[in-house]
């Protein structure tokens, strides 16, 4: 772990606000350089854009940067080190010269349902993020953060091979619809918080799905069910096509408002996720 990994360890722990990024994607989408269908390729064809991106982030206030890398493993990127690799390397970039800014590895979904619903088996999907996490130690990362799954069992997975290959701060992040359940295997916050506990996460939380409105039930569900220091990064609201384009359908000021009350329920780490720009980012600041 560098001295940076352990300084963001104690800050998480401790429950200091540490504000993270907003949206990579919906802020790339803004670039015609940009690919949806193959994301972070462009880590290696355009990475002054990537860098962009970041560094508007970090100008805006944000203590944690996430590298560009969530679609990205070796079921799905055959140069899936090289991209990683790059990713790291432009979200690095962004934060020269900020000893406040930290970078982290960013771990989605492999992509596939896990068994029985789908192929993906356990020890498969461990030596996926395996894998992963290697790579990220390698190029230097801060911390780790498993983001938007929709899986517990996917999620559990994940969070081991985090914790068996390195001891930098983890985080895990669920997306959940208006039920408060995953979206594959139904699993609530509680089934969450005993798999963050028993495999040593660093802190738990949400992100993605819908706005701060919608968040609030299961920010509430995760601080009334753990100590654990928690992650929220809500989306700006909604989509919705106005005169052919998406916007999202909560702007600033009522993402800030509710995102006032989410603080009021204990998370510590806040940030934006699909939709918010770096004029959220620095309204969350200045709070």
């Amino acid at each position: 772990m560098n001295s940076r990994a352990q300084d963001l360890k104690k800050k998480i722990a401790s429950k200091e606000r540490l504000i993270l990024d907003g949206a990579m994607g919906t802020e790339l989408f803004k670039h015609p350089e940009y690919s949806p269908k193959d994301a972070s390729l462009i880590n290696l064809t355009h990475p002054e854009i990537v860098t962009a991106v970041h560094k508007s982030y970090v100008d805006a206030g944000s203590n944690l940067i996430i590298a560009n890398c969530f679609d990205v493993n070796p079921d799905k990127y055959e140069n899936y080190e090289e991209i990683i690799a790059a990713a790291v390397k432009n979200a690095r970039a962004a934060t020269e010269g900020h000893d406040d800014c930290y970078v982290g590895l960013d771990m989605g979904p492999v992509g596939k349902l896990m068994y029985p619903m789908g192929l993906l088996r356990p020890e498969q999907a461990y030596d996926i993020f395996t894998k992963v996490v290697k790579c990220g130690v390698e190029n230097d990362v801060d911390f780790v953060i498993i983001e938007t799954m929709i899986d517990d069992a996917e999620t559990r997975e994940a969070l081991k091979a985090v914790k068996d290959n390195c001891d930098l701060p983890v985080i895990i992040s669920n997306s959940y619809n208006q039920r408060g359940r995953l979206f594959t295997s139904g699993a609530n916050p509680s089934d969450m918080i005993k798999i963050a506990e028993e495999y040593g996460a660093d802190a738990i939380g949400t992100n993605c799905s819908f706005g701060p409105d919608l968040m609030l039930p299961v920010v509430k569900m995760l601080a009334e069910g753990t100590d654990l220091p928690i992650w929220a990064k809500p989306n700006a609201g909604l989509p919705e096509e106005v005169n052919g384009e998406m916007v999202y359908n909560i702007g600033v000021s009522e993402f800030i408002d509710y995102m006032k009350q989410i603080i009021d329920c204990g998370a510590t780490l806040i940030g934006g996720c699909c939709g918010t720009s770096p004029e959220y980012i620095k309204a969350l600041k200045e709070l």
